[in-house]
């Protein structure tokens, strides 16, 4: 549990880093960078002010229109979820364009091309159009199911809408951090597709499988905000749909760390395979000529060669370990158990 939790902090520090790409970024920016530069400060900063000028604004029309701050605990986590939710949009805007290098020491494409097919992808991925078509749908499937049903009662119009207004920005960013997760995972296994570098190094490999690491951490931490917020906010877990959405949300994350990662770790079995092929060559090579001419020089040779040989058998062949496994399990398990232990006690009424 405390490498879980230091594998959090660890992240969300990241997370809370200053944009220094700014300058660098295409003229053009997504629509949410273009909202909260509004705000002149950082990216993470303008993210925090905006929740923190939703929850002040929550506070004095609770206190003084509605006379109660029954619900402000309610506020309270829309405010975390939106400033969270905004945050990592942007880290994942700065991970993924400044992750071209990376693909360049993988993938075996001449750069021009390389850039070209980086620049699609990442044009995808933050598609404007796609990501707001994308959260309306996913907004009006909330609505439908009767996910955005809240027992809450407010005396006053004006709490209410205010209300609405904070929970519904907060499901869209919900929906567009959704949008680019989907996204990513697409280009992670189209990854997979491209021609690879016989000479690409497994840590190379791995710096694909860390990022994409992170951003499953992301989704998790905004999935145990919610189950938060649903703890809180009646009905809380108390109708079937909530708890199928619940649950379904916590298998799609393991699935989306799990699945679209199958494609990198067949670009390592091909590279670990051609590498193999290449050391046995040189190791019948070196046995030919040790036994011509067995000199200490040729033996060491050969030696370093069995060496070599045995280590690239025992290499790990997907790009994430056991122990990251272990943190996206536990991360997304511990709220499960919580949520089925209060409905199975009756805790939750």
């Amino acid at each position: 549990m405390a490498g879980v939790s230091r594998q959090i902090r660890s992240d969300l520090r990241d997370i809370m880093q200053p944009d220094t790409t700014d300058s660098n970024e295409p003229v053009r920016k997504m629509h949410l960078h273009r909202l909260i530069s509004l705000i002149p400060v950082s990216y993470p900063l303008g993210w925090t002010l905006l929740a923190a000028a939703f929850l002040a604004a929550s506070f004095l029309i609770l206190w003084l229109i509605e006379g109660s701050l029954l619900h402000l605990d309610a506020t309270v986590m829309i405010s975390v979820i939106i400033a969270l939710e905004g945050m990592i949009i942007s880290w994942a805007y700065r991970k993924v364009s400044s992750f071209e290098e990376v693909l360049a020491a993988v993938v075996d494409l001449p750069r021009e091309e390389l850039r070209r097919t980086f620049k699609k992808q990442e044009a995808e991925i933050f598609s404007d159009r796609g990501m707001i078509i994308f959260s309306a749908f996913f907004i009006l499937f909330v609505h439908i199911a009767g996910i955005d049903y809240h027992a809450v009662a407010f005396n006053s119009i004006v709490s209410a809408t205010v209300f609405k207004l904070g929970y519904y920005f907060a499901v869209y960013l919900e929906a567009a951090g959704l949008y680019i997760l989907i996204m990513t995972a697409l280009a992670v296994h189209r990854i997979g597709l491209l021609p690879l570098r016989l000479n690409a190094l497994y840590s190379d490999f791995h710096a694909i499988g860390t990022v994409y690491f992170k951003f499953t951490i992301c989704a998790a931490a905004v999935y145990v905000i919610w189950g938060f917020f649903h703890i809180i906010v009646p009905p809380q877990f108390s109708s079937l749909q909530m708890i199928l959405w619940f649950l379904g949300f916590a298998l799609l994350l393991f699935a989306y760390f799990i699945l679209p990662q199958y494609s990198i770790h067949r670009m390592m079995m091909s590279t670990k395979r051609e590498k193999i092929e290449l050391f046995s060559s040189q190791l019948r090579a070196a046995m030919d000529s040790s036994q011509g001419a067995p000199t200490d020089e040729n033996v060491s040779n050969l030696k370093d060669i069995f060496l070599v040989s045995e280590k690239m058998g025992q290499m790990c062949e997907w790009p994430f370990g056991s122990q990251e496994l272990l943190y996206i399990t536990l991360i997304i398990i511990i709220p499960l158990v919580v949520v089925i232990l209060e409905i199975a006690l009756g805790i939750i009424k």
